[in-house]
């Protein structure tokens, strides 16, 4: 793709922000610290600071991207080899990989029937079934959506689990007012380059909710060692290097107005793709509690429609993508390890009516105007889409 695409999240990124880079490595070169230095432990203070508003706090743990996070994150848990973890099976398959890395078992609970977060009464079915009690559970805040953690939260302490948020596309989502990460035991974020808070390359961060754990935490992404470097437990190689520390804190003095111009995006969308609404399409939306933060702008299609728009789109240089096309319980690995899962309807139904339409925060309204018309001429093309067109025809 080429660098003057204006679509493209992570080169219009570097456009904007290479000063940061450059002033980064200076920093670097000028100090002489590579790794775990003054960068990541500013970053670390400053990010903790940005995810609340009036309590006190989390701690922050950087670390080499957000699967290790949400690994990490498992293993301060105390989940190891054969423990099961509730989590959905619509999500980016890097959270079941984090569950396997630590010799889990992933237990896949189905989607609510609005939005894409964690169906709480399949979470209870599950909970009721026979079998090992799970020791915990991930919510998914997918696409830049918000769970029901209240719900979510009340039912882990009903139960004994952990709560483990998945911020990874929610950096920005709102929950009652503040930022998700702060409601499970630990959360986990990623800053992969097309994510809301872009790295120069790769990072993330494990967020530390109980003081008890902080020590534990930090000690994990280095091996285990304690002050004298003596390996006192369990732990790996997984640091945010101080590059990726420095780029990252001069992004975030500018995070809060990006997701208010994704925001701006998504209304730009909404005035021209509301006609579209209950007639086949749903667009995405905030929730009673939350406010979104549009990590990605994902509507739903009829399943009969979905696959040709998508093609189409493409051909005419349309950006349109599906995130994802597999569901995790569906993943040939998983199924080899724990055979076929069936039950989750409507994860199964949504998987093919799911749709991504380009948004970033330095898209203008020109230009999606150009992406709706596009659209909506294929919309009105498609086979059996007449009342979608007169819809189309109508706004």
């Amino acid at each position: 793709m080429a660098a003057s695409d204006p679509f493209n999240f992570p080169q219009q990124d570097l456009h904007r922000h290479g000063g940061l880079v450059l002033d980064a490595i200076e920093r670097m070169r000028s100090s002489g610290q590579l790794i775990l230095g003054e960068g990541v432990t500013r970053f670390e203070e400053a990010f903790a600071a940005w995810l609340v508003l009036e309590r006190t706090p989390p701690a922050v743990v950087g670390v080499a991207n957000g699967t290790d996070a949400l690994e990490l994150a498992l293993r301060g848990c105390g989940i190891g080899p054969g423990d099961r973890v509730v989590m959905p099976a619509h999500t980016a398959y890097a959270t079941t990989a984090a569950v396997l890395r630590v010799g889990a078992v992933p237990l896949f609970a189905d989607i609510a029937a609005t939005g894409h977060g964690i169906a709480l009464d399949h979470v209870r079915q599950l909970l009721q079934e026979a079998g090992p009690r799970p020791r915990a559970l991930i919510a998914v805040h997918l696409y830049g959506e918000a769970c029901d953690l209240t719900e979510l939260k009340a039912l882990c302490d009903e139960h004994g689990l952990d709560l483990i948020e998945d911020c990874a596309q929610a950096c920005g989502t709102l929950y009652r007012g503040e930022p998700v990460g702060s409601w499970g035991r630990f959360a986990a974020f990623s800053f992969y380059p097309t994510k809301n808070l872009a790295a120069f390359g790769d990072g993330g961060a494990l967020v530390v909710n109980r003081p008890g754990d902080v020590e534990a935490a930090r000690r994990s992404r280095f091996y285990g060692w304690d002050g004298r470097r003596q390996a006192v437990q369990f732990g790996v190689n997984s640091r945010l290097d101080e590059l990726q520390a420095w780029v990252l804190l001069g992004k975030l003095d500018h995070l809060r107005s990006q997701i208010a111009d994704r925001r701006q995006v998504a209304h730009w969308y909404r005035e021209r793709l509301q006609h579209l609404a209950g007639r086949g399409v749903v667009l995405p939306a905030d929730g009673p509690d939350w406010e979104h933060s549009y990590h990605l702008y994902v509507i739903q299609v009829p399943s009969d429609q979905r696959d040709w728009l998508l093609e189409q789109g493409r051909s005419k240089g349309l950006p349109l993508a599906v995130h994802y096309p597999l569901a995790c319980h569906q993943q040939p690995h998983v199924n080899e390890r724990f055979g076929p899962q069936a039950g989750l309807p409507r994860t199964e139904e949504r998987l093919g009516r799911i749709l991504s339409l380009p948004l970033h925060p330095y898209l203008d309204e020109r230009q999606i105007d150009e992406v709706c018309t596009s659209f909506l001429a294929l919309v009105a093309r498609v086979a059996g889409g007449a009342e979608l067109a007169a819809a189309a025809g109508a706004s």
